[in-house]
């Protein structure tokens, strides 16, 4: 089997033909940097266009785990970020149960939100037009075998964490909340997000973490009880996987969330899926220098995240409530969140310590 698929791959390189399994932010990633570098690839998606899985939720671009910002991540992955529509997040709220709300606030933005969905101000059709325009084939509405594709971009499979949430339309201002505590998302958080009269209120928390029924009812109850408008309202969910990539990054290519490239704790992940679907196009165009360069960062900063997730879901109320006070503190908070993605003895101890005790699968 592994011989005639690799015989397959050669043959469809040759013709410069790509099969792209799934149109989330990974696979358009490789397409579109595909398609630069002369292929023709195809993205086949079962949906019957691009983002139709998403509800309209915000999700941010972090600025804090990666050295480069926002801007110069675009011009590195290829994507015109002019066309992308994107907003600023240079303040946030911090909330508990056992304190007042903790206003955290940076000159520099912490992330840069954006909307994930099928319509025209929604990043996946922003992107997707971009790769229309660059002459990427799409089929809709058909889901391509594994064996069939050259990569693999279809989402994860395990769950290890949920995530239950609600858009809906408000005439509250504009405004960003995290909610921390084991009543509201165990081992995880909540957070809530509104922009120009629309918003998105989401609990990401473990699966058996805890013996509360409902996280999200408290996390709901919580933000209505301090004047909250939610009007419209429309329920989503979604579930996450943590497992590690296999050492070898080899054909055929999986990326994105079904290849783990992810953040554990508290980043949405785009960049990770986005820089994946990068170091597929290259190593399929045959750079694979640069492929194995982008794959070591990725597996860098996972390790790293997968510490970070390792060490929170240790803390009580009390201590993130404490590492908040701390960020608030801070003269450079952004500074402080990166350090928490950056090699020293410290996390080289506990990576040494935590990684044959987790719930993050190895493969």
């Amino acid at each position: 089997m592994r011989s005639n698929l690799l015989y397959s791959f050669l043959v469809k390189k040759n013709m410069k033909n790509i099969s792209i399994a799934g149109s989330g932010i990974a696979g358009l990633s490789a397409a579109f940097n595909l398609s630069k570098m002369g292929y023709s690839p195809i993205v086949f998606e079962k949906e019957n266009c691009v983002g139709n899985s998403r509800d309209g939720d915000f999700e941010g671009i972090e600025n804090w785990v990666f050295e480069n910002n926002y801007l110069d991540f675009f011009k590195k992955i290829g994507f015109d970020e002019s066309e992308i529509t994107t907003y600023s997040i240079k303040s946030f709220d911090v909330h508990s149960d056992l304190h007042d709300p903790i206003s955290i606030k940076s000159q520099k933005p912490f992330f840069y939100l954006v909307k994930r969905g099928s319509k025209s101000n929604c990043l996946d059709y922003q992107l997707y037009n971009q790769c229309v325009e660059m002459g990427v084939e799409f089929v809709f509405n058909k889901k391509i075998i594994a064996d069939d594709a050259d990569i693999i971009a279809t989402g994860s499979k395990k769950a290890a964490a949920y995530i239950r949430g609600i858009n809906f339309s408000t005439s509250a201002k504009d405004q960003v909340h995290l909610l921390l505590g084991k009543k509201f998302a165990p081992k995880g958080y909540a957070y809530l997000i509104i922009l120009n009269g629309e918003g998105t209120l989401a609990t990401a928390f473990k699966k058996n973490s805890s013996k509360s029924k409902d996280p999200f009812s408290a996390s709901l109850d919580y933000f209505k009880k301090i004047g909250i408008e939610m009007n419209r309202i429309n329920p989503f969910g979604g579930r996450g996987s943590f497992f590690f990539p296999k050492t070898t990054f080899s054909y055929p290519y999986i990326i994105g969330e079904a290849g783990g490239f992810q953040d554990y704790l508290f980043g949405f992940g785009m960049r990770f899926s986005f820089l994946s679907g990068l170091a597929a196009a290259k190593a399929i165009s045959g750079d694979k220098h640069y492929a194995k360069k982008i794959m070591k960062e990725l597996k860098k900063k996972m390790r790293l995240s997968f510490i970070n997730r390792m060490l929170y879901e240790r803390l009580n109320d009390r201590q993130m409530l404490f590492i908040a006070k701390k960020i608030a503190l801070s003269k450079d908070p952004i500074e402080y969140l990166s350090n928490a993605y950056k090699w020293n003895i410290k996390t080289l101890f506990n990576w040494i310590k935590l990684n044959k005790k987790n719930e993050i699968y190895f493969t």
